[in-house]
């Protein structure tokens, strides 16, 4: 080996005005320090040592000046080699380079090697992201970091993620037991403070004599089947969250779902595929979040004199599946009434006359509050309303209905079932047109009519709980605006409003509470009906002109349908 050259002429321009072509020079070692951004470099140095003792240093290292000596940017291995083997001096290139500049030249070095481990260039793009300059601003991007070492952004992405591995499983991809692919879908899928326990099952599974197909030809899981595994054990599908995925106020701490950036529909990056199921990535926090809606519901269920079903209660009420046997006795208060002709869930239907809930859990651990049929039935029997006689086909009498001979002589529902849906729709038109039409009396009474204190105190002694601020909305702004709360849309309908027409929105508000509450035998509601008396309206003239005018609508569909076909 030459002798050491001396520092002062080793030195070369500033980068800026650096020839293309950088002379090498034999820099003395005792000069050179490592980098504290350099990785762990004394790692299986004794083949390194051998190789630079029989053949010599074969490529130079990269300096840069630190005062009177030299700093590593890349081949700080090389460098530590060479102290081992006992030379005096090694071969070198030197540019006087910033920070930024160096760490860049790291990432190139570390890319563009022959076999650069992907964790080891993950790390690498990691600590140039993390590189602030004087002003604490970061000094890279994604791309930026991509343009440096010559690759893609989604390259760049992919590798970074990387990163999350927990360190279980950065020693299994060290050592081989995991590919780049299986060790990029593990830290995509599976947070970092679970992909031990991962670990330890897909080392299981690998075991088992069932996963014997599914294991590559060194005895290790394959992609496919640790994706498999990721997908059943770990991934949530949104669209089947047991909690309102909306609600940010269940976990404050998490937010709401919807721009939660470890949902795969928000990682276009790392999920590029379009027909992929939009999942939750962090199943920690998925679990964190049915924990506290399961509890929220049963603090609900107990605050209202409920009760909650143990495992294995319901696990016997649905049958170990996921939904209520056909031929259940027990309902789902959230769930259609599929006796009534307008199908309205049944807590909706049944107002305050609903009875006291009973929590129980599906197989998926879905929470359901639930009511035995026969009791609400009986509930809205005792109020005049008789749903058993509408009963689906097939579905067995209830204790509240009776027997099915009680029911046979009852008179069948219309065959014609355009005619069905007509009459329907009259009915509903024409009670929106009365409630218009009690609001216009309200509206023009005297401020001293004792009549609105009347009503608002009868209606709201006797109503139930409907969508009331739903339906107000619709009559008034023809719809509820997309994304926005009715009590919102509400709020600012009601700016602006004083008097008698403030008034008015109350009682609309009071009546529309009692609007599906249709006695046996009665037409209209009992507190619509009690305000079409009150205020003498024309019920039936109304209800002819709302016959009359989509009569004629309808037939305007049927000749417009005949002359397309002819």
């Amino acid at each position: 080996m030459p002798a050491t050259a001396k520092k002062t002429g080793a030195k070369p321009a500033k980068s800026r005005q650096a020839p293309k072509s950088i002379p090498v020079a034999l820099i003395d070692i005792g000069l050179i320090d490592p980098s504290p951004l350099n990785r762990d470099a004394g790692r299986d140095l004794v083949p390194l040592i051998e190789s630079i003792r029989r053949f010599g240093i074969q490529m130079p290292i990269k300096l840069r000046p630190k005062g009177e000596r030299f700093e590593i940017i890349y081949g700080e291995r090389r460098w530590r080699a060479a102290k081992e083997a006992g030379l005096d001096a090694i071969p070198a290139t030197v540019e006087d380079l910033s920070d930024e500049e160096a760490q860049a030249r790291r990432i190139l070095e570390n890319t563009q090697r022959q076999d650069p481990h992907a964790l080891e260039e993950a790390e690498a793009y990691e600590r140039l992201l993390a590189m602030r300059d004087r002003k604490g601003k970061a000094v890279h991007t994604v791309e930026s970091v991509a343009e440096v070492a010559g690759r893609s952004p989604a390259h760049v992405y992919h590798r970074l993620k990387l990163t999350a591995l927990a360190p279980e499983l950065r020693k299994a991809f060290y050592a081989g037991e995991l590919s780049a692919t299986g060790a990029f879908l593990v830290a995509r899928g599976i947070p970092t403070e679970l992909q031990a326990e991962a670990w330890a099952r897909m080392k299981r599974y690998a075991e088992a004599d069932a996963f014997e197909d599914e294991l590559d030809d060194e005895g290790h899981l394959t992609v496919s089947a640790i994706e498999d595994i990721i997908d059943r054990d770990y991934a949530r599908r949104i669209d089947g969250a047991p909690f309102p995925v909306g609600d940010a106020s269940l976990v404050p701490a998490a937010g709401a779902c919807a721009a939660c950036p470890k949902r795969s529909v928000n990682q276009p990056a790392l999920f590029p595929e379009p027909d992929r199921e939009d999942v939750c990535t962090d199943v920690a926090c998925w679990r964190g979040k049915v924990a506290a809606f399961i509890e929220r519901e049963r603090r609900e269920v107990f605050a209202v004199g409920g009760t909650v079903l143990l495992e294995e209660e319901s696990r016997r009420v649905f049958n170990g599946g996921a939904a209520l046997p056909w031929n259940s006795p027990w309902i789902d208060l959230d769930g259609p009434c599929h006796e009534h002709p307008e199908r309205l869930r049944w807590r909706e239907l049944l107002g305050d006359l609903c009875p006291a809930p009973t929590l129980a859990f599906t197989s998926q651990g879905r929470p359901m509050r639930l009511a035995r049929r026969a009791e609400a039935l009986g509930a809205l029997q005792k109020n005049g309303i008789d749903l058993s006689a509408r009963r689906p086909p097939g579905e067995p009498a209830t204790e509240a209905g009776g027997s099915s001979a009680e029911f046979s002589s009852r008179p069948a529902p219309p065959s014609d079932a355009a005619e069905t849906r007509f009459t329907a729709e009259v009915a509903r038109a024409t009670r929106q047109r009365l409630l218009a039409a009690v609001v216009a009396a309200a509206e023009g009474a005297a401020p001293d009519d004792d009549r609105f204190a009347n009503l608002v105190y009868e209606t709201i002694l006797h109503g139930g709980y409907h969508n009331a601020l739903v339906d107000t909305v619709k009559r008034r702004a023809g719809k509820v605006p997309k994304g926005e709360q009715p009590e919102v849309a509400l709020a600012r309908i009601a700016e602006g409003l004083s008097g008698p027409a403030l008034r008015a929105l109350v009682l609309e508000l009071c009546l529309s509470r009692g609007a599906y509450f249709i006695l046996s035998g009665d037409k209209y509601p009992r507190d619509l009906a009690r305000a079409l008396e009150v205020y003498a309206i024309d019920a039936e003239g109304l209800e002819r002109a709302v016959a009359d005018e989509l009569g004629a609508k309808r037939a305007a569909r049927a000749g417009k349908t005949v002359a397309t076909h002819a």
